[in-house]
């Protein structure tokens, strides 16, 4: 036995005791912060969840919603039925007596007069189906009614629609 030896262990080879150690509680607190933004991420969607509450009348119960008295369905549907059916055609061909958005000041009567005929009478072309008055009645948004409406007065007041003949007339 004089040949065998112990392998001699080096001191370099093996971690200190304290780098151990000091490992191992940083991935403990790590798993801690972990759990804890895991379960508030959980308390966070669960309230998100819950539906709403509607707030309660002033006497701690649910207000009661009253039902109509009488036959009202019935009296709708034959107030309905009675009505003379509306045609869509006649209804956005209709005569518009003050074309919203168009300041009428400074025309004289006549003027005012040739503005209205030809409002009432072209038709917008923005495929809505109204004449220009109509149009403006309706949508006040709509840039093609709005710049027609803008140069048809621009014409009338410069004088250079003195006519209205051929053009429908106010009914």
């Amino acid at each position: 036995m004089l040949g065998s030896r112990a392998p001699r262990v080096n001191a370099c080879t093996l971690p200190p005791m304290s780098r151990a150690s000091g490992q191992s509680g940083r991935i403990h607190w790590v798993a801690v912060v972990a759990i804890a933004v895991l379960l508030a991420g959980i308390a966070i969607a669960w309230r998100q969840s819950r539906v709403p509450r509607l707030p309660e009348a002033s006497s701690g119960a649910p207000a009661a919603v009253e039902e109509p008295s009488g036959p009202v369905v019935e009296q709708a549907l034959k107030q309905a039925a009675t009505a003379p059916p509306i045609d869509s055609t006649a209804y956005k061909q209709r005569w518009i007596h003050v074309v919203r958005g168009a300041d009428l000041g400074g025309l004289n009567r006549r003027q005012q007069e040739l503005f209205l005929r030809f409002a009432n009478a072209e038709q917008c072309t923005c495929g809505c189906g109204y004449t220009l008055a109509g149009c403006r009645e309706s949508d006040m948004t709509c840039d093609i009614s709005g710049a027609r409406i803008a140069a048809l007065l621009d014409s009338v007041r410069a004088g250079q629609v003195t006519s209205a003949r051929g053009i429908r007339a106010q009914p």
